[in-house]
C-alpha cells in the first residue's frame, strides 16, 4: 500500500496535475504528471468505462503495485495515472511494464 504522503488525494491536487500537467500515453495507461516537486505523490484514475466498481478496483489495485515498486527510484513530482479501458483485460506484468515505460518516456526515473 502506498504510503499517505506519497497519496494525491485532494480535488485540488487532482485538478491542479490536470491542468498544469504534461501527458505520456501508452496503450492502457496515460501519465500525467508535473514536475519537479519536493517529494513524489500519485493518485489514480480509473473511469467508468473500465468497468463496474469490482474491475475498476483490481485495475487500480494492479496500478498501484506497480508504481510502488518503483517509487524509491522515482524524481519528485505529482502524478496521476489513469487507466484506459483495455487495461480492463491486462495482466499485472503488462500493465507493470507499461507503467515503467510510461515513467522512463516522463524522466520521472532516477
Amino acid at each position: 500500500m502506498l504510503a499517505k504522503v506519497n497519496r494525491l488525494n485532494k480535488h485540488g491536487s487532482f485538478a491542479y496535475v490536470y491542468r498544469h500537467g504534461k501527458r505520456v500515453t501508452e496503450s492502457d495507461v496515460v501519465l500525467i504528471f508535473s514536475a519537479p516537486a519536493h517529494s513524489v505523490r500519485v493518485g489514480f484514475s480509473v473511469s467508468n468505462k473500465v468497468g463496474k466498481a469490482v474491475v475498476r478496483n483490481k485495475v487500480k489495485r494492479r496500478l498501484r503495485s506497480a508504481v510502488q515498486v518503483r517509487l524509491p527510484s522515482m524524481r519528485g513530482c505529482q502524478a496521476i495515472v489513469m487507466a484506459k479501458p483495455s487495461a480492463a483485460d491486462k495482466s499485472f506484468e503488462v500493465l507493470s511494464g507499461e507503467v515503467e515505460r510510461l515513467l522512463y518516456k516522463a524522466e520521472l526515473l532516477k
